[in-house]
Parts: C-alpha cells; sequence; structure tokens
C-alpha cells in the first residue's frame, strides 16, 4: 500500500486526534474509578510515545 506524500500530513493529524480522543476516554474512565494506581495522563502519553518509538 502506497500514500501520496500530499495526503500523509492529514492521515497524520487524523491519528493523532484519535490518540488524542482515545487517551482522553482512558482518563475519564480512571478519574471515575478512582486515583489509586492510575497514573498521569502525561505518563500515559510517555509511555504510549516510548512503546511506538
Amino acid at each position: 500500500m502506497t500514500i501520496d506524500i500530499h495526503e500523509y500530513p492529514r492521515l497524520n493529524r487524523l491519528a493523532e486526534q484519535i490518540e488524542e480522543s482515545w487517551l482522553n476516554q482512558l482518563a475519564d474512565e480512571a478519574e471515575s474509578e478512582g486515583t489509586e494506581g492510575s497514573v498521569s495522563l502525561e505518563e500515559m502519553v510517555a509511555l504510549l510515545r516510548s512503546r511506538h518509538s
């Protein structure tokens, strides 16, 4: 599968928006369950990004 070079930035932004939405949903769920054993949104983002690198 090939992606047009001009389409790549749009797809990249879309992927980032989806990831942010998913992380926000996880944070909301964690907040409603309490804070014991949870991590901050920033820690979660850093962990996920380290796994993608």
